[in-house]
């Protein structure tokens, strides 16, 4: 039966390697759609920019202020810096064997008035927008690989 075992070996490896690959892609996509979520917010005192937040397995229930405060958009920079900084660490603990999702939630209260079009700086539906650059991100990926 030396053939089967080395077969149920050889799937075990292929197995350990799949999860591998999904983990990094959930991870990568998630690490793009925060980033092109945070830069596709208008700013103006930067709260809205700053509370993207990732939260393992939950959605993150609370509200900071603006993590560099400004007036008319002067911290945008800084802001969306400061908020990717903060959420990379969240995204890059994600793991597959003890985890299910990654949310990415933002509780300004003003972020679906955004998000509707609210804002000139950018069009309506900005967070879809940054989902599907997630997808585009790892569409391609290959998961299993011999």
């Amino acid at each position: 039966m030396a053939g089967l075992d080395d077969l149920a070996k050889r799937l075990d490896r292929i197995a350990v390697r799949v999860e591998g690959n999904v983990e990094r892609a959930v991870k990568d996509c998630a690490q793009a759609v925060l980033r092109s979520v945070v830069e596709a917010t208008p700013v103006d005192t930067g709260t809205a920019r700053s509370n993207w937040t990732p939260e393992l397995d939950r959605a993150f229930e609370g509200l900071f202020p603006a993590r560099v405060p400004g007036t008319k958009g002067s911290t945008a920079d800084a802001n969306a810096v400061a908020t990717i900084e903060a959420g990379a660490p969240v995204i890059d603990a994600f793991d597959i064997g003890a985890n299910r999702e990654i949310h990415i939630t933002n509780n300004a209260g003003h972020i679906q008035a955004l998000n509707d079009g609210h804002s000139k700086q950018v069009p309506a539906d900005f967070v879809r927008l940054a989902v599907l650059d997630g997808l585009a991100t790892v569409r391609g990926t290959r998961i299993v690989d011999e």
